[in-house]
């Protein structure tokens, strides 16, 4: 019976997903168009027809038109299907993590965020303000929510709120704080150093800020590992392409520095998972190395970069996107 009513549970939250996913393409585009989300009604993008109904079915609706417009019928974007699947997805799995409560629809509106941020950043290469700005809010509104709580808590059970110097430095409030700081530090700070060895921000404006969202919600003390996950994810990404590139132009320093990068970096994750790295000395020294080893493979790259006629341009905040989905399912 128990099983039964998980499944029932599933099924509706995967259906909801869905549908959410069906609205986050609306947000996407009319965002990307400069129009309101709400009016007019759906419509297609291509010849401005209003949908029927059955036209907005998640996902259903693709296949049933063929990924064709009903009335045009130009080609569908794949992107409606795949944001609506994933958002689903993804909507599963936070209720699994975090079951019945108020940190699954916390998570489910960072989810959305985090998918709004990633499309438009993968689709046009633009990050919007407003959607960092709720992402950094969120984490402090959250953050605000429980050391009050906390407090309230002590209040009621000793008389008093119970705050010294080690609250004040590691409550959530102040680890939210820090991670903003931290993020948009870090990333301004290796954005600008484009401008060194390519003549050119090695990031966008609005990854930053996406950072600080990041640091927001996640804390100072857990932004430079989701941080290195992204660089690992940018990587596994334009790797393939970038090599491809770098062997027809025989640049081999920067093959050997990519592949040194990888190497050391796989190793220093399965150390620490193993806990060969419990010693703090051994902690930093490695991390040290790891840092050094990633600040000369950008050299190398941002050198080949800005040597290069046809450079191919991926932006780095579906990465750091990703990123955060790995950090709140695990």
């Amino acid at each position: 019976m128990l099983t039964v009513l998980l499944y029932t549970v599933i099924f509706f939250v995967f259906i909801t997903g869905l549908c959410v996913g069906s609205f986050l393409n609306v947000v996407i585009l009319r965002t990307l168009s400069n129009e309101s989300i709400v009016f007019p009604a759906s419509k297609c993008p291509k010849c401005g027809t209003p949908l029927l109904w059955w036209h907005n079915i998640p996902i259903l609706s693709y296949i049933i038109l063929r990924g064709k417009c009903n009335f045009c019928k130009e080609k569908i974007s794949i992107q409606y299907p795949i944001v609506e699947l994933l958002t689903g997805i993804i909507f599963v799995c936070i209720l699994l993590k975090y079951g019945i409560s108020w940190m699954t629809l916390y998570c489910w509106v960072i989810g959305c965020l985090f998918i709004v941020i990633a499309a438009t950043d993968w689709k046009e290469k633009i990050v919007f303000d407003i959607h960092t700005y709720l992402l950094i809010i969120l984490g402090l509104v959250y953050s605000i929510f429980f050391v009050a709580g906390y407090l309230y808590q002590n209040y009621s059970l000793l008389g008093n709120f119970d705050i010294n110097i080690q609250f004040l430095v590691h409550n959530p409030l102040t680890n939210s704080l820090l991670g903003i700081i931290a993020g948009f530090i870090i990333l301004e700070l290796a954005a600008r150093a484009g401008y060194i060895f390519a003549g050119t921000r090695a990031f966008g404006e609005g990854d930053s800020f996406i950072a600080a969202g990041l640091g927001s919600i996640f804390g100072w003390n857990s932004l430079l590992s989701i941080l290195l996950i992204s660089i690992i994810i940018q990587i596994l990404i334009t790797v393939p392409i970038y090599i491809k590139k770098e062997i027809d132009n025989k640049n081999w320093m920067t093959i050997i520095s990519l592949t040194t990068f990888i190497v050391y970096t796989i190793g220093f994750f399965t150390a620490e998972q193993f806990g060969w790295l419990s010693n703090s000395k051994a902690y930093i020294a490695s991390a040290l190395v790891l840092a050094g080893i990633g600040l000369f493979t950008c050299r190398e790259v941002l050198i080949s970069v800005r040597g290069s006629q046809n450079r191919t341009y991926l932006p780095f905040g579906p990465a750091m996107i990703i990123a955060g989905f790995i950090t709140i399912l695990l």
